[in-house]
């Protein structure tokens, strides 16, 4: 495993936070857009001012994973459900992302995030957990299983004009 630093992101993360999430979601996915969509998604999601706000807002928390050459490896992101979650309970939290580099696959970088980040989330008493997954993601959804992540349902999730199945997941007891 590779030695990393997990640590709280700040605000001049911003940058390299939307360069890293561009860079993970087109490696992993690009091959299923359009270009203009792939390209509406990225502008949307992984800008720069995106993660600005998200690093303002004090309900929701970013983890980078920092390699020893100081180049991110990873992120992961929680805060409050967005989710397309039926009566959603007041509280639940949300892991919106958990981005690793593929350099870093299999090294153990997503372990050490998702127990950073689970950590922060029972900190204060175990919220309801959500989270979206690919419907043809096998190897997330198998890594979420063995956090306790169950199916929900399925429902659409867009990319620019796009739509995909996607699995919605709660944290099961």
């Amino acid at each position: 495993m590779s030695d990393l630093t997990i640590r709280t992101a700040v605000a001049s993360d911003a940058e390299a936070l939307s360069a890293l999430g561009a860079k993970t979601f087109s490696d992993k996915f690009a091959h299923l857009y359009k270009p203009e969509d792939l390209q509406q998604f990225l502008d949307e999601s992984h800008s720069v001012e995106a993660y600005q706000r998200a690093l303002s807002d004090p309900r929701t928390r970013i983890w980078v994973a920092v390699a020893n050459d100081g180049a991110l490896a990873g992120y992961a992101v929680a805060g409050p459900c967005t989710l397309p979650v039926d009566d959603c309970p007041e509280g639940a939290m949300e892991i919106a992302r958990l981005y690793v580099d593929e350099a870093f696959h299999g090294q153990g970088t997503g372990r050490k995030l998702m127990d950073e980040m689970l950590a922060w989330i029972d900190s204060n008493g175990r919220a309801p957990l959500y989270l979206s997954v690919y419907k043809f993601n096998e190897g997330a959804q198998r890594f979420y299983h063995r956090y306790g992540f169950g199916l929900l349902k399925e429902y659409k999730y867009r990319v620019g004009t796009h739509y995909d199945p996607e699995y919605l997941y709660i944290r099961n007891s």
